[in-house]
């Protein structure tokens, strides 16, 4: 994922300011059009540098691909030397054991015991040293030869196995700068994608318990983590980079809740905790959070159609607490490498939360599933993701009774994107660290644009 912190260019803003109003823009307001022209600009910019960026992967990959064939080559080549001498040294030897064949099958013993005197045998045992020598010294050789000829074998094997992986990684590089171009295309022929690509600023605990469904706002998050609390049932921690006006139920806050939103660097939006979370999250440096439960919040809803704890809500458009996102991510659109084909997705945290991710090839997205329904928002939207992690982590009870998994460390998981299946690690030092995903090959995952889900569950 590449980020950038576009700079505001003045002239250049002006430029299409003026163009957009001789396109017919005359009804908006000049200040809403300087708005959309400035975040028109800097994601077209964050699109440039990843134009770049894969141009550059492009040229490396296609050196390594012309250096790994000019390996494979100079193999090739030692593979038919080592062959064309072990051929040579089979014939030798082959025209020794039918000389001796010819010549009537005598034996080493017969020739010493022939020897008329002592002169004799010492001619005879010295011509038979050298001829044991010789035979021992060719089969040396085709041994040898033989052993040298697997190994080339084997190392063409696992060059040609280097080749084919970087020609698809060329491939998708190819896809991925294609799309970057069609997207930029887009975006210049259009004139807004507003959202799209931003960092998210705000991330909300949101119930998931029965009586809370369906939430508000879920469709519309980056990513959702989605984790279990007591009596085994889940909540979320879904991070916004826009700003819904009801989003909710909200929850109270949790140890690992904290941790991801200190590590996606959100305002982290909760509804109370207990006296050892409330001082975790006060003494949290660089957590900037608010607490949800408090009437006079700016944004603060509390509903009646449902009973207390489940009908907290707040309006992201009116707390205030952060700006709108100004920093553009840009990802991938195609994955660099081919896993498992695998068009279902299928976990349960317990009776009532059952889990399915189906992918759709037309849109390249999984549509999820809950207790066998297509899960959607209060708006009745759907919910679908892009990329899914399952992330395996060891959970423990805590001193009130809380099952809480521990994200600090290491462990599996599986990954889903495109409708492959990728077996990999997660890995977190710190509090704070960003929690880091790799293949199995130790290379870390560049998951494509878009939506993501998380689930963190117990070890398999």
């Amino acid at each position: 994922m590449r980020r950038f912190r576009p700079a505001s260019i003045l002239a250049l803003a002006a430029a299409l300011l003026g163009l957009v109003l001789l396109n017919g823009y005359y009804a908006a307001p000049v200040q809403s059009q300087v708005t959309e022209i400035t975040e028109l600009e800097e994601i077209v910019r964050a699109l440039d540098e990843s134009i770049k960026a894969s141009q550059s992967k492009m040229e490396r990959l296609a050196a390594q691909i012309e250096a790994t064939q000019q390996q494979m080559k100079q193999t090739e080549a030692e593979l038919d030397a080592a062959e064309t001498r072990l051929e040579e040294n089979r014939r030798l030897f082959g025209t020794r054991v039918r000389s001796a064949y010819l010549n009537g099958g005598i034996s080493y013993l017969e020739i010493i015991l022939d020897a008329d005197n002592f002169g004799d045998l010492l001619v005879r045992a010295a011509y038979l040293e050298r001829i044991l020598n010789r035979d021992a010294g060719l089969i040396a050789s085709i041994k040898h030869e033989r052993a040298l000829i697997e190994e080339k074998k084997r190392i063409l094997e696992e060059q040609h196995s280097q080749l084919l992986a970087l020609m698809e990684q060329e491939k998708a590089e190819h896809n991925t700068l294609l799309a970057q171009k069609r997207e930029k295309e887009k975006l210049l022929r259009e004139a807004v994608e507003k959202t799209a690509g931003y960092k998210p600023v705000y991330g909300v605990v949101i119930d998931n318990h029965s009586r809370a469904r369906p939430q508000s706002g879920l469709a519309l998050a980056s990513v959702v983590y989605e984790f279990e609390v007591e009596g085994r049932i889940t909540r979320y921690l879904a991070l916004f980079s826009v700003f819904p006006t009801k989003v909710g139920p909200i929850r109270s806050a949790r140890t690992h809740s904290i941790q991801l939103a200190l590590e996606n660097d959100v305002h982290y939006i909760y509804a109370g905790g207990s006296s050892d979370i409330v001082a975790a999250i006060n003494n949290t440096p660089g957590l900037r959070h608010t607490n949800a439960d408090n009437p006079s919040l700016p944004g603060h809803i509390r509903t009646t159609d449902r009973k207390p704890p489940h009908n907290l809500y707040i309006n992201l458009a009116k707390l205030g607490k952060e700006p709108p996102s100004r920093v553009v991510e840009v990802r991938p659109a195609y994955l660099d490498r081919q896993g498992e084909p695998c068009h279902t997705v299928s976990l349960e945290y317990n009776s009532v939360t059952r889990i399915k991710y189906q992918y759709r090839p037309a849109t390249r997205d999984y549509l999820r599933y809950l207790n066998g329904e297509v899960h959607r928002d209060a708006s009745g939207k759907e919910i679908s993701a892009r990329n899914i992690i399952i992330q395996y982590a060891p959970h423990y009870i805590d001193f009130r009774g809380r099952p809480t998994p521990n994200l600090i460390g290491s462990g599996p998981i599986d990954f889903y994107s495109m409708g492959q299946h990728f077996r990999g690690t997660w890995r977190k030092d710190s509090p704070a660290a960003k929690t880091r995903f790799y293949y199995e090959d130790g290379t870390e995952i560049e998951m494509v644009y878009g939506r993501t889900w998380i689930q963190i569950v117990r070890p398999r």
